[in-house]
């Protein structure tokens, strides 16, 4: 499928979408099929520093009870550490939170002044209490809202939510917080990434909450990894090329829609439906691969089917689009079906996405009790992937691993390290982002 590419008068960020059907046609009585959506941010020309994109930030810490100790001296020092690699045209507001919330500083410039202000007052912030999270959040949020700026025309603005525990005052349902977070990066142009410390903290609510808010969720699994990840981060913020990539793809009422890559999605009908796939923020030469499967209902009168796409972004203070462009999907008697091959590199990607989704959803089950829910969701993926893996050796050990995590909840869920490492490694390789937590790389 040639690929559709777009930058818009004057812009520097340029992204190509390639669609790529796992095949084109479909049975009389209906047929389910994959497409692999790859989004690409062309690589551009090397930006001076004054070029890059000024940053909003917010840094929103847990100081609750269960933060006592080194977790809480190294979240102080993280957060002064990203303050140090910010410049007077970026600005910062900084909130810390257990039962109650206190702004220590309001947005402003980043300024020696303001820096210097935010090292005192950290200073004096101690552990204690309960975790008032959604609060905490949610002011950081407001903090750094602009009133008078649209979204497109502001900079990139983002809120780092650093904790180690459960919320457990005010609201704490995960759907709530991530549909809070979806609505704030959609209309406030905020998105939101989380950064959960230790073994104690609800994976099933930062996780979610960062897809929402499309910025990334970090299980830090020592105090060292706090501010490796923070201005791991923080790096790569400075040098976004495409800020709010969405994806837009609009089918027929009668088609069914399922993404299965791990990014938040909403979808309008009437006459057609129009789904909307939030993406983030991008780098240049950065590519995703978003997996969606299509189900076509039995043929009616009509020959074929469309599905159309588009990207859409915000780059040099606008927005920029692709073209849209279209797959056709028609229909064919059994054995022509049957005689069209997969693509075996869309079906990696499908493989890999699947296998992702499965471990996500198995976690959810075991925590809920449903062992043998999540045990039989791991072995019908392993399964199902097994019928077209081939040779392809990615794909083989997805189907190992999907075995192994089955095997392991066999009598009893995985361990909250087990659960939370796995969470974050399949959702970050779902979403093609980076695992930070490493020495940093000088």
């Amino acid at each position: 499928m040639s690929a559709a590419s777009g930058s818009g008068n004057g812009s520097k960020a340029h992204i190509t979408l390639r669609m790529r059907p796992e095949r084109r046609l479909i049975r009389q009585d209906g047929s389910f099929r994959h497409i692999d959506f790859h989004l690409r941010v062309e690589q551009e020309a090397v930006r001076t520093e004054a070029e890059r994109t000024p940053l909003t930030l917010a840094l929103v810490l847990d100081r609750s009870g269960s933060m006592q100790g080194e977790k809480i001296h190294i979240a102080k020092q993280a957060a002064l550490g990203v303050l140090d690699r910010l410049e007077e045209r970026d600005q910062v507001a900084v909130v810390v939170f257990d039962d109650q919330i206190d702004v220590i500083q309001a947005k402003s410039a980043v300024t020696p002044a303001v820096k210097a202000s935010v090292n005192a007052a950290l200073a004096l912030i101690e552990a204690r209490a309960n975790t008032a999270l959604h609060e905490g959040w949610l002011t950081g949020c407001k903090a750094i809202a602009s009133e008078s700026v649209p979204a497109a025309e502001a900079g990139l603005s983002r809120c780092f939510l650093l904790t180690d525990g459960l919320a457990n005052v005010g609201v704490t349902d995960p759907e709530q917080i991530a549909s809070e977070a979806a609505g704030i990066r959609e209309h406030a142009g905020i998105g939101t990434s989380t950064f959960g410390i230790g073994n104690d903290y609800n994976e099933l609510l930062l996780g979610p909450m960062a897809v929402a808010g499309g910025g990334q969720f970090h299980h830090l699994r020592t105090a060292d990894e706090i501010a490796n990840t923070f201005i791991g981060e923080l790096g790569d913020l400075l040098a976004v090329s495409a800020r709010q990539v969405r994806l837009e793809i609009e089918v027929e009422s009668a088609i069914q829609v399922d993404l299965v890559s791990t990014y938040w999605s909403n979808a309008s009908s009437a006459p057609t439906s129009r789904w909307t796939i939030a993406i983030g923020d991008l780098l240049s030469g950065e590519e995703r691969h978003v997996i969606v499967r299509f189900g076509f209902p039995a043929q009616q009168g009509q020959d074929s089917h469309v599905v159309r796409a588009r990207v859409l972004w915000v780059a040099d203070g606008g927005e920029r689009s692709t073209d849209w462009q279209d797959i056709r999907f028609s229909y064919a008697d059994q054995a022509a079906c049957e005689a069209e091959a997969r693509d075996p590199s869309v079906m990696h990607w499908v493989g890999l996405h699947e296998s992702d989704r499965a471990h996500r959803e198995a976690i959810k089950r075991s925590q809920e009790g449903d062992l043998a829910g999540a045990r039989a969701e791991l072995n019908k993926v392993a399964t199902s992937i097994a019928g077209y893996a081939g040779e392809d050796q990615e794909l083989q050990a997805s189907i190992a691993e999907l075995e192994s995590t089955g095997e392991q909840m066999a009598n009893a869920p995985l361990s909250p390290a087990m659960s939370k490492e796995a969470l974050y490694h399949h959702q970050t390789r779902s979403r093609g982002q980076k695992d930070y937590r490493g020495p940093k790389q000088t």
